[in-house]
């Protein structure tokens, strides 16, 4: 009877342990495919950020920029039917995009560039928090997350803070080709630079690192950090403080890109974090 009662408890500590391996194994699996979906979801903004500010150079008559546009559509529609099957097409936020997506397709060259801008920007608000909802409901967060605690600055603030640059991009951009700063973009650029400075101080310093990854994320830090200054510093001298705007759009264009480009390299650098430790 002992004999019987030891093998049952044995039996019972197996099953447990099986059980708790288990969803051990599925979490890892929610954890790794969530993720490759939030990297679908960053490239898809970048790709509407750039086509945000293709379609603004199209409307101001850039022929140049037509073809560009359509590698864009084409870049875009891949991520959208790779995305199809996935659980990110049951979010409502996921609907909201492709619905929204579609209707700026149909964009004509007759469309005003403002109206252009504020379409493209509400659609990748809502891809931002598209990504955040993929993160949370995929079990990368904090909670499950101890040796990167502080990941939601990267689902929210850094893809947040990327896109800042990337209006202050299309905006400025805009400014420098009319070589004059109204007193509507001086507040959105104001407003832009305000943020945009906020995050130097906060939210860059905030990000979790690897102890192995010291190095690394303190070298990528210092130069977004950098970056940003200077953008900020350009932003207003040249633009919002310039009696006469004379910066070369094109100069201008590449500083806020590179800027951009350094945030996306913090990003990419969270991202092979994550996949050591999931």
């Amino acid at each position: 009877m002992q004999w019987i009662t030891l093998t049952t408890a044995t039996f019972c500590i197996l099953i447990i342990f099986l059980i708790k391996k288990m969803k051990i194994s599925n979490n890892k699996k929610i954890q790794k495919d969530g993720l490759v979906h939030i990297c679908q979801i960053k490239r898809i903004i970048i790709f509407a950020q750039q086509h945000r500010g293709l379609t603004a150079a199209w409307l101001n008559g850039d022929t140049n920029a037509e073809a560009k546009l359509t590698g864009i559509k084409k870049l875009i529609s891949q991520e959208i039917n790779s995305l199809m099957l996935s659980p990110v097409a049951k979010n409502e936020r996921w609907a909201a995009f492709t619905d929204h997506w579609g209707r700026l397709l149909s964009f004509n060259n007759k469309s005003s560039v403002s109206n252009s801008f504020e379409q493209h920007t509400m659609m990748i608000k809502n891809l931002a928090y598209l990504l955040e909802d993929t993160a949370e409901s995929s079990h990368l967060t904090a909670d499950f997350l101890p040796k990167i605690n502080n990941i939601g600055y990267v689902w929210r603030e850094l893809i947040l803070t990327t896109e800042n640059i990337g209006q202050s991009r299309a905006i400025g951009v805009s400014v420098a080709v009319q070589q004059c700063c109204s007193s509507v973009d001086k507040i959105r650029l104001n407003f832009l630079i305000q943020t945009m400075a906020k995050t130097t101080i906060d939210t860059l310093q905030r990000l979790s690192h690897l102890p192995e990854e010291h190095h690394t994320h303190t070298n990528l830090v210092k130069k977004a950090t950098e970056s940003m200054n200077k953008l900020i510093e350009v932003m207003t001298s040249e633009l919002v403080g310039a009696a006469k705007v004379a910066i070369d759009s094109n100069q201008y264009f590449e500083l806020a890109t590179e800027t951009m480009s350094k945030m996306n390299d913090i990003f990419d650098h969270q991202v092979k974090q994550l996949n050591k430790v999931i």
